[in-house]
């Protein structure tokens, strides 16, 4: 039994699938009027062969069957209804192996840049010319074409195929995720009037305007994400190849062939060109966002979120420089929970954990903009005060500690205040390194501990 979601899937996807394929006879149709100039009905075949898998053939194949049936409706036709079920089998066969080649080639879909080719030849050029050469053998043969046009009609046929596939294939793919956003939507409305203004331009007679499409369409990559260009893509190429059928735009004044193959080679090197920007940028994109991604987890404790010490350790080491330099004092200061390990065993290691989330969330709220906390050690917590002294560092540690005293913490079902030793030590123009410097406000906590703990103590 077929789920309620595959059927409204074929249901679905067989009238996107007719409604493409009328749309293109409409406006993009040659003679036969069932051959177009730009046939999106294969990249809707392919997406329902990748969704619903082989229960899509029988529709793609009845659905073709419907579409095809006026255009190959003459007088002069042997055996109509036969040619009229081979151009819906070649229809259908085009899908198929379109899908097939898909998963054998490119299981992750169109991702890089890389991709392209093998996506533009076994996925585009291999399908629809194995399916365009049926299609013209049968025109043929029925005497809808004399012979003479088969290599032409044959070429137009893996140009509009490959072109459907190119042009609503990558779409499908970034739907909805990489869709634009709010303004975004702005440039690309802006993009397609840019693109309407040239084909204006060229259809009153200013030739040449039109190829600006292209620039227009490199302006947009770097504007909105992928979907938008394919979208924007999509529209454009499906004007040109409309006003072109019509014998408007920059082709009208040639023969129909001559204007069918500049047309066809254009609006295909313009697809194939914007294509490999978006997914290289696209591409760049996400690389450089999960580097930084990385670049984050290594110099970030994945607990707290705060800095680690790697993280630390070279704002510090600036921050030293710049202190030698002016002259001017900074503060470093180093916290350690008082008797964190009794906390992890008498209430486990998730309350444990919580305690240090608790702290490095009151030091993020507490401290100034310009400050730096970091978590350094198991329970050692690590503070950069700059163009501070000592004993403002101890100021704000104790502002620290009092907000933790007049909060308590629920562990484990009982209320316990969470208490720390720290320890400031101020650094202006001295001689010391940055370790010496961790080991000098390091050994403070122990002196706070020393005396008591639960306080604040300056280094020396």
């Amino acid at each position: 039994m077929l789920a309620v979601k595959q059927w409204m899937q074929l249901i679905l996807g067989g009238l996107v699938y007719y409604l493409c394929a009328r749309f293109g006879m409409l406006l993009f149709s040659l003679q036969p009027s069932n051959i177009t100039l730009l046939w999106l009905a294969s990249g809707v075949g392919l997406i329902l062969v990748l969704r619903v898998g082989g229960l899509a053939l029988p529709v793609i194949f009845l659905v073709s069957l419907l579409a095809n049936y006026p255009g190959m409706r003459h007088e002069g036709a042997l055996w109509q209804s036969w040619h009229v079920l081979i151009a819906a089998a070649a229809d259908t066969l085009v899908a198929f192996l379109a899908a097939r080649f898909l998963k054998g080639k490119l299981p992750a879909g169109l991702q890089r840049a890389s991709d392209l080719a093998r996506f533009s030849f076994f996925v585009c050029f291999l399908p629809t010319a194995i399916g365009g050469l049926l299609i013209v053998l049968n025109l043929a043969w029925g005497g809808y074409i004399p012979s003479t046009e088969a290599a032409g009609l044959l070429r137009n046929l893996i140009l509009s195929d490959s072109l459907g596939i190119l042009l609503i294939y990558p779409l499908y793919q970034a739907w909805p995720a990489q869709l634009p956003h709010g303004r975004e939507w702005g440039w690309v409305l802006a993009n397609l009037l840019f693109c309407g203004v040239l084909l204006a331009l060229d259809i009153w007679g200013v030739n040449g305007w039109f190829y600006f499409i292209l620039p227009g369409l490199f302006f947009l990559v770097f504007r909105v994400p992928v979907g938008g260009v394919y979208l924007a893509l999509l529209l454009a190429v499906a004007a040109i190849v409309a006003l072109s059928a019509k014998q408007l735009g920059p082709f009208s004044e040639l023969s129909a062939e001559e204007a069918h193959f500049m047309l066809q080679g254009f609006v295909f090197s313009t697809t194939y060109v914007s294509l490999s920007l978006a997914l290289k940028y696209h591409h760049f994109l996400e690389t450089d966002a999960s580097g930084q991604h990385w670049q984050r987890e290594a110099l970030h404790d994945p607990l707290t979120g705060l800095l680690n010490r790697r993280g630390f350790t070279p704002l510090l080491a600036n921050e030293h420089q710049r202190a030698m330099r002016s002259l001017r004092p900074s503060a470093l200061a180093l916290i350690d929970i008082d008797h964190f390990k009794k906390i992890n065993d008498r209430y486990g290691h998730p309350e444990g954990d919580y305690v240090l989330q608790v702290l490095a969330k009151v030091l993020s709220t507490q401290l100034r903009d310009i400050d730096s906390p970091a978590r350094v050690g198991g329970e050692e917590f690590a503070i950069l005060f700059p163009e501070s002294s000592a004993a403002q560092g101890v100021l704000v540690l104790e502002r620290v500690r009092q907000h933790l005293a007049t909060h308590p913490l629920r562990l484990a079902g009982e209320t316990v205040t969470v208490t720390f030793s720290a320890g400031v030590v101020e650094f202006a123009g001295g001689t010391e390194g940055v370790e010496q410097l961790f080991e000098a406000a390091d050994r403070s906590p122990y002196t706070a501990k020393a005396s008591g703990r639960n306080r604040s103590v300056m280094a020396t």
